[in-house]
């Protein structure tokens, strides 16, 4: 049964430290969702709807930037599926993408009333990593790779049937390669172009330039080399511009790489230097001027034009630590989501 709740929010401020300017202070909303979830999925619609998946079958949403939140759980035979991908396709059709086995996708095309399950992944070893739609009817998710091939389902009718990726159309995953489901975000499209990031013993860049149908494989220089490193998210501007975020979650270290730029997609990549710990659960581009990553070591902006980093803090000086991120489409209302359900709104210029 759905349920109509308002979630308690706490307006509070953080401070942003630049060399251009003195500390600016902007309101940032704070909404408690069931703390016994993780949130890691989240999608905002517009600059009043936004919504999320998590752990323990929970999902939500808001049509008033947070007033109230309609919140809901969906049982799949015995177990509460952990949703870690959320797709929004239209007013009401949304899919629901949970990571390890038996994985289920569900949809709903009457905004939570009643889901449908449409896919089922009954392999033991099944984990999926993402899931991205280019449009209300053309979809792609990963999976971990099995037997050295990386598990790629692609749909052109809105989720409700999908086919393989042919292994032969996909560059081998190397021993101890896979990708992590940090934030739904190591899937990026754009137009025509599908890249996907990997992390692990070996951390590379995967692109297609033909709606994934075919893909070629670009070396990171995020670390790797253990089973916590590489890249976890990923995010392009256009067909050039791109960046890649991640690390080592084992250990924070500012001479770690947890950033990197490419001008080329991601043929080449140019690692970002900053002067504290920086890890990358979730990376995501504002504008053309500028990108936001957040991780347990906090939330920050890095300007492309100056290379500055500055981190968000709130008014007590305390990192604002989440697993994922995303911009409203006007690029003023940045949402933050994480553990103990945490959710927060921030207001930009």
């Amino acid at each position: 049964m759905k349920k109509c709740i308002s979630l308690l929010f706490i307006s509070i401020v953080f401070s942003v430290k630049s060399n251009a300017q003195a500390d600016a202070a902007f309101p940032v909303q704070y909404f408690k969702s069931p703390p016994n979830i993780s949130i890691r999925a989240l999608q905002v619609v517009s600059e009043d709807i936004v919504w999320f998946a998590a752990n323990h079958g929970v999902w939500g949403y808001t049509e008033n930037a947070g007033k109230t939140w309609h919140l809901d759980s969906i049982k799949a035979d015995t177990m509460y599926p952990q949703f870690r991908s959320i797709a929004v396709l239209n007013d009401s059709a949304v899919v629901l993408l949970s990571v390890a086995a038996p994985a289920y996708l569900f949809k709903t095309t009457s905004k939570g009333k009643s889901w449908k399950l449409i896919f089922k992944d009954d392999r033991k070893d099944i984990f999926f990593d993402c899931l991205k739609f280019s449009d209300a009817e053309n979809g792609i998710a990963i999976a971990d790779p099995a037997g050295g091939c990386f598990r790629l389902v692609k749909t052109d009718n809105a989720g409700e049937s999908w086919k393989n990726v042919e292994c032969a159309d996909i560059p081998p995953a190397k021993e101890g390669e896979g990708c992590f489901a940090a934030s739904n975000s190591n899937i990026a499209i754009y137009k025509n172009n599908v890249w996907f990031a990997t992390g692990g013993i070996h951390s590379r860049v995967f692109h297609s330039a033909d709606n994934g149908r075919h893909f070629e494989s670009y070396e990171s220089p995020l670390p790797q080399g253990e089973q916590m490193t590489g890249i976890f998210s990923i995010d392009f501007l256009d067909e050039n511009t791109g960046v890649i975020a991640g690390g080592n979650y084992v250990k924070m270290d500012s001479s770690i790489i947890c950033l990197a730029i490419t001008h080329d997609g991601g043929k080449t990549w140019m690692p970002v230097k900053s002067n504290k710990p920086i890890f990358g659960s979730c990376v995501q581009f504002r504008n053309p001027d500028e990108f936001y990553v957040t991780g347990q070591c906090g939330t920050f902006k890095y300007d492309i034009r100056s290379g500055k980093i500055t981190e968000l803090k709130d008014k007590e000086r305390a990192a604002l630590k989440f697993n994922t991120l995303r911009f409203s489409a006007s690029g003023k209302a940045l949402w933050l989501a994480g553990n103990k359900g945490s959710i927060a709104l921030v207001r930009l210029p």
